[in-house]
């Protein structure tokens, strides 16, 4: 038979390896519960981008609109001008 003290150390041992155990256990949990969250919280904030991508296009898109509609006119009554210049300038040619 052992002594007891013997009996003693090794339940020490034993409970010291069970402890250890369990908080690597734990700690794995932990970590892999922050993993999943990333992972979620990557999902949403690729969500996020695309929503902030959607917005930045169309916001170009209307300052394009906003910036062309006037150059459009300008130039489309620039041609106008020029048409008439030319139309003048064969009128007085002929005469």
């Amino acid at each position: 038979m052992r002594a007891p003290e013997t009996m003693m150390v090794g339940k020490m041992v034993n409970i010291k390896s069970l402890s250890l155990l369990l908080g690597a256990a734990a700690l794995v949990l932990v970590f892999q519960a922050g993993c999943t969250k990333n992972d979620e919280q990557q999902a949403v904030e690729i969500e996020e981008k695309g929503k902030i991508e959607q917005m930045t296009d169309q916001a170009a898109e209307t300052a394009v609109k906003k910036i062309r509609t006037p150059m459009d006119k300008a130039r489309a009554t620039q041609n106008l001008g020029d048409e008439r210049l030319e139309s003048m300038d064969k009128a007085l040619q002929q005469q």
